[in-house]
């Protein structure tokens, strides 16, 4: 059995009541990332923002964000302090880091050596940026991937309700995403 799954099931079961306030809670969630803005991270004491790509910049997949994203991307490179907005992806490919690179070189895309749940990636931004826990915010549309992964750390969390979907893009893999977030809070609400 894959040990990230096995890692991923047993961090769930332990960190299960703090992923069950993500379903509960209004405040912990967010519709669209094109929602989020900079009165709100500030009032929240946040000075470093990570997001997730799939689903929360784009449908699962696509190699660059959406339109109204890029439009949101770039006020928020304005108002929020520079060098302090990272990607954190599990699906951090070549394409993708080049665009922002190019389009967008004051954002850091994170490759991290495990994939999330496992801390590392949120870790790697809290020394980059040389913060608190407590200071950041992921944005993700994964219970058992992202959020996990900020209870496990102690950051802030933002539970994405409404991710970008695409079924024309990637058919079969969009589906399994769709039925994998579905299932997770399901079973978080029976736990």
């Amino acid at each position: 059995m894959n040990c990230r799954f096995i890692y991923t099931l047993s961090k769930t079961w332990q960190w299960r009541k703090q992923l069950q306030k993500y379903i509960y809670d209004p405040q912990l969630q967010i519709e669209r990332i094109i929602q989020l803005n900079t009165d709100y991270l500030r009032s929240m004491g946040i000075s470093a923002l990570a997001l997730d790509y799939d689903g929360v910049l784009a449908a699962h997949g696509e190699p660059k964000p959406r339109a109204e994203v890029l439009t949101w991307l770039k006020q928020l490179v304005q108002e929020f302090a520079p060098h302090t907005i990272y990607i954190l992806s599990n699906k951090p490919t070549l394409e993708r880091q080049q665009f922002f690179q190019q389009y967008f070189p004051e954002i850091k895309f994170i490759v991290a050596k495990r994939k999330k749940p496992y801390p590392d990636g949120l870790q790697q931004i809290l020394a980059d940026a040389g913060l608190l826990p407590e200071q950041l915010l992921l944005v993700d549309d994964r219970l058992c991937t992202g959020i996990l992964a900020t209870a496990i750390v102690g950051t802030h969390g933002a539970w994405l309700t409404k991710p970008y979907i695409n079924l024309k893009f990637c058919p079969l893999t969009e589906l399994g995403i769709v039925a994998l977030r579905w299932m997770e809070e399901k079973i978080l609400r029976l736990l």
